[in-house]
């Protein structure tokens, strides 16, 4: 297993694990993760087995208390943010007990701390809470305004939190 930096010669590999991993609602365009590594490719990776890819994950510094826009083309994030949000983790199901996903995290966390950044968040969506709780992520508290927000990532989405550093 191979785990490198993403980049937009990727796209084609993203959206075809999309696919394998996803339902419509969740499955973003090409250009929405392309302005994604635009904004910030320091944090995004792919897994590769036998030269194939199987896995990516794409995060980028944001600010904490909020969540980007699902398929979204600006993701320009605030100046001074401390934290780093994980926007998105796939492995496809045939490469899903190999390690990818751990190995990919890692790799995002590896990136965050050589920046300095003090906390990654995300949005869980239906049962991957349970997923996200075992490696060290809490529910967070929302406000109204960000529940509302929370809504277009679909029913029982999951704001969550944990220090970069543990």
């Amino acid at each position: 297993m191979k785990i490198r930096r993403l980049s937009t010669k990727d796209l084609a590999d993203v959206a075809r694990i999309q696919r394998e991993c996803y339902s419509g609602h969740f499955i973003e365009s090409v250009e929405s993760f392309a302005a994604k590594l635009s904004a910030h490719a320091d944090f995004s990776f792919v897994a590769e087995s036998g030269g194939v890819a199987v896995g990516y994950v794409v995060a980028f510094p944001w600010t904490f208390g909020e969540v980007p826009e699902l398929g979204g083309l600006d993701y320009t994030p605030a100046p001074d943010t401390d934290s780093l949000y994980l926007h998105d983790l796939a492995v496809i199901p045939a490469a899903r007990r190999s390690g990818a996903a751990d190995r990919l995290f890692d790799a995002v966390l590896g990136a965050a701390r050589s920046a300095g950044l003090e906390r990654i968040f995300l949005v869980a969506i239906g049962t991957a809470s349970r997923y996200w709780r075992r490696h060290g992520f809490e529910v967070v508290e929302v406000d109204e305004m960000l529940e509302r927000r929370l809504e277009g990532y679909g029913a029982g989405a999951t704001y969550m939190a944990r220090a970069v550093a543990t």
